[in-house]
């Protein structure tokens, strides 16, 4: 994948939302309580390559290949949307108007990867909990709530809550692993590498860790950021430090990775 400059990001991202924004005012005359659309095009694939006079390539902004138009490329997100599970706002019970509840599909599975055990073993003082996780069948954001039940119930009794209150939101690979850092939110590198104690590992690490959960890079990992107001797992980094809760699907290998950090001091 071509490496795309910061402002081009931003300028796709901001052309991507404008298309999300166009096919929700459409999904909404059908589930008036919709928030969210289903796209299945990461914000890379917006870029188009115009070989262009005097003979050189330019990256242009643009809907994705393979589809004639704009409206085109709105339709087939309002199909999607209309017959996947896009978050609602909740209504009484708990449950999203049209999203099956995470007990009528089946259950996700805690899976070993003996390489990655080998590798984390070396970092007991890491704050982060990773769990890899395998479903029957994808169902895009209704599967990545269904792994993250399935993550929180691997962590034992310990712990109260109800996954089926958090929140997603869609972010691209290049937000997960950004060194930026946003006031007032926890980036999944600052977990790792800045918990309330210090722990000495480095950028290196960082970047052996992630390798080894994603051995065929991030062009296909499809990346959901959770609320984490629903569970007492996350009381601790509510304090200050902050609280982390992603679900990650890597296309290639079938696979979500679902990584879990609070901490207090």
């Amino acid at each position: 994948m071509p490496k795309y400059s910061k402002q081009d990001l931003k300028y796709a991202a901001e052309f991507r939302e404008g298309i999300h924004k166009e096919a929700l005012a459409i999904v909404r005359k059908t589930r008036p309580n919709a928030t969210e659309v289903i796209d299945r095009h990461p914000v890379e694939d917006y870029f188009q390559e115009s070989w262009e006079y005097p003979g050189r390539w330019y990256t242009v902004v643009a809907v994705p290949n393979g589809y004639k138009s704009r409206r085109d490329l709105v339709d087939a997100i309002v199909r999607d949307t209309l017959s996947g599970s896009a978050p609602e706002k909740e209504d009484t019970s708990g449950q999203k108007p049209g999203e099956k509840a995470i007990s009528d599909i089946s259950e996700g599975t805690i899976i070993k990867d003996e390489r990655f055990d080998q590798l984390i073993s070396k970092y007991p003082d890491l704050v982060p909990d990773y769990y890899i996780v395998k479903v029957g069948q994808y169902r895009g954001y209704e599967s990545h709530r269904l792994v993250l039940k399935t993550a929180f119930n691997e962590l034992g009794d310990e712990w109260e809550g109800d996954p089926g209150r958090a929140e997603g939101r869609n972010i691209t690979a290049l937000e997960l692993l950004s060194s930026d850092k946003q006031p007032g939110k926890l980036s999944y590198r600052t977990a790792f590498l800045s918990p309330p104690y210090e722990n000495g590992y480095t950028e290196n690490d960082f970047d052996l860790v992630n390798s080894a959960l994603f051995p065929n890079g991030t062009d296909s990992l499809e990346v959901y950021e959770w609320s984490t107001d629903w569970s007492d797992y996350f009381d601790d980094g509510h304090e200050w430090w902050g609280t982390l809760c992603l679900t990650v699907y890597d296309k290639t290998l079938d696979r979500f990775v679902v990584i879990l950090a609070s901490a207090t001091d």
